[in-house]
């Protein structure tokens, strides 16, 4: 007997070892390719106008290096929680230099930005500026980002490079957070490495590039989640002034994100309430209270802001026109799709989420099984209710417009606990030794990453230094009584080049409503441009004639998108009622008089 046991013993510890030397072997390989892509970053060519994608600017070399890397990191954090090794830390690593390459892909390009203000960035960054210049708030609601990128910024760190590493750290956190709570929840050794798995996509896709305070807030929910449920199982006062600090932070961050952790913590509390008295009376519950306590510090912080009550109004006074589910229907049918097409959309934009979703959706109907048959989990059953209070808010928000719009941003509460539940099945995957659903769901993982990181960054709508400097040109010396036609150049972009404090921003003149007319006004063979817009400014970009030419549109999409061409242009530099004030190559601004004024022509 003691022969047998000694031969199971030395197998075992030859499995251990050759476990532990493939997994040492891949993380080498991947630390080399690491290293390979480090270089490929540094010897990225700097951008000399605009360009239609970042994705098809740089070389396939690096893509190929970074989706190695990245689908190699996964399978090395599963593989470590398959053979019980620690070799997830090496996966974590791997994976977190990856993503920070990735995130700082357009400073190494030469941007001056990259999403031109998607998700209210410009009027986000020139809050910062403010702050810099004049070292006090100026009326921000949630200043928490803002305070923290000013900080950075007087450090000596450039403001739109600090952004992205505000949006490296708070994925990082994210991702981290998801990998505790997986840890908590199960209490296994090897649901670390699960959890850090499945929080590894980029499921919220472009709002990981944004620096937009409603999701970069939305990132510290998980963190709260883990201090909540130490607090509910140790009632230690520690993890009760943590989550106060927490909530707090949370409050000065966003106030749509800490309605999301109230009720957070309400439905955590209610659960294990309703917990409590079906099924298990020794478990340790939750007060209600506990997420009452945040409503009236949120009050006392937003009740002082005019935007509070604007904000109020707008979610519950009359309805505004259409739902976000209506108007992306309207977007859908501007331009006409083939089945494929629309499937190939929807993948593209949606594809992360909806295998989450479905693998969640399975984890469901496991839940519920596993209730009638008595076999009550607690964290099972906690999973499986936020995730359907997620789903219920997001069903909500599609349905009408209640200041939220985008379809990621609308379904970011279901998203994050889809991901909590994707963990829990696959740890239960392992307790029966289901290895084929294990390979299946660790692909399933996998294919979420890829197509997470490949929409992040499509379609390219950056903002160049030349469009930048002609922006704030034309803010500056413009005749603020007289209206500015561009398209794409809001108020929010007049913000970020001068700062929200800035004495030029009112009256607006530059407004998101005053876009150029199809083939700029010279819908006619007599047509001039002071027929079109009268006294006022013109700007033409390169933007505008380049931007529907990127791949990511169909071909109908990019006739539908073109506004105007270089015979547009031509007609213009030959109307003695439009004169240029300022071009700089890729930005040139226009002043529109039915009298020419004399010696503005160039």
């Amino acid at each position: 007997m003691s022969i047998v046991n000694n031969l199971e013993r030395r197998l075992d510890n030859w499995v251990g070892f050759t476990d532990s030397h493939l997994q040492a072997t891949l993380a080498v390989v991947l630390s080399g390719l690491l290293l390979a892509e480090g270089a490929l970053f540094l010897r990225t060519q700097l951008a000399t106008g605009y360009e239609t994608s970042i994705v098809e600017s740089l070389p396939s070399a690096y893509w190929l290096l970074f989706y190695a890397i990245l689908a190699g990191s996964i399978v090395l954090l599963f593989v470590a929680a398959t053979t019980g090794t620690t070799f997830w830390r090496h996966g974590l690593a791997l994976l977190l230099a990856n993503y920070l390459i990735y995130t700082f892909l357009p400073v190494a390009r030469g941007y001056k930005l990259y999403g031109r203000g998607e998700a209210d960035k410009l009027r986000h960054l020139g809050d910062v500026q403010g702050i810099v210049e004049t070292g006090s708030l100026p009326g921000i609601w949630y200043p928490g980002e803002h305070v923290l990128m000013a900080e950075l910024n007087m450090l000596g760190l450039p403001l739109t490079s600090t952004q992205y590493g505000i949006n490296f750290a708070f994925t990082l956190l994210h991702i981290v957070a998801i990998g505790a709570v997986i840890r908590l929840f199960s209490q296994r050794r090897e649901s670390i490495a699960v959890g850090l798995a499945v929080g590894a996509p980029l499921l919220y896709t472009t709002f990981h590039l944004s620096a937009h305070p409603a999701i970069l807030s939305f990132m510290l929910l998980p963190v709260v989640l883990f201090v909540l449920e130490r607090y509910r199982q140790t009632n230690e006062k520690t993890y009760l002034i943590l989550l106060v600090t927490l909530g707090l932070a949370v409050i000065y961050m966003h106030p749509m994100t800490t309605l999301f952790m109230i009720g957070m913590i309400t439905v955590t509390a209610a659960y294990s309430i309703l917990y409590r008295g079906l099924f298990d009376s020794s478990i340790e519950t939750l007060s209600l209270r506990l997420g009452a306590l945040f409503l009236p510090l949120q009050f006392i912080w937003l009740q002082g802001f005019r935007q509070t009550k604007v904000s109020m109004y707008n979610m519950f006074g009359p309805d505004k026109g259409p739902s976000p589910a209506a108007q992306e229907l309207a977007k859908a049918t501007s331009v006409s799709f083939t089945p494929v097409q629309l499937a190939w959309k929807f993948v593209d934009l949606y594809g992360s989420v909806f295998l989450y979703f479905l693998i969640a959706g399975l984890f469901l109907l496991l839940v519920l099984v596993a209730f009638l048959r008595r076999n009550n989990r607690y964290d099972w059953g906690l999973g499986a209710t936020h995730f359907m209070a997620g789903v219920t808010l997001a069903v909500l928000f599609l349905l009408r417009d209640l200041v939220v719009k985008g379809h990621i941003r609308l379904s970011r509460y279901a998203i994050l606990f889809a991901a909590v539940a994707i963990g829990m099945f696959i740890l239960h995957l392992f307790e029966r030794q289901r290895s084929s659903l294990i390979v299946l769901s660790a692909l399933v993982v996998l294919l979420a990453a890829g197509l997470g990181a490949q929409a992040a960054y499509e379609p390219n709508r950056h903002l160049t230094h030349a469009e930048y400097d002609g922006t704030q040109y034309l803010s500056t010396n413009y005749d603020l009584g007289e209206p500015v036609y561009s398209m794409d150049t809001s108020h929010k972009m007049k913000e970020f080049v001068l700062s929200s404090n800035h004495d030029r921003l009112w009256p607006r003149g530059i407004t998101t409503e005053n876009d150029v007319p199809d083939a700029l006004g010279y819908t006619g063979p007599d047509v001039r441009a002071a027929d079109t817009y009268g006294s006022a400014y013109l700007v033409t970009k390169t933007y505008d004639r380049k931007r529907h030419t990127a791949s990511h549109y169909t071909p109908e999409q990019q006739e539908f998108l073109f506004r105007y061409g270089q015979s547009h242009l031509n007609e213009l530099k030959r109307d003695s009622t439009a004169n240029k004030i300022y071009v700089n190559g890729g930005y040139t601004a226009w002043r529109v008089s039915p009298q020419v004024d004399e010696g503005t022509a160039e």
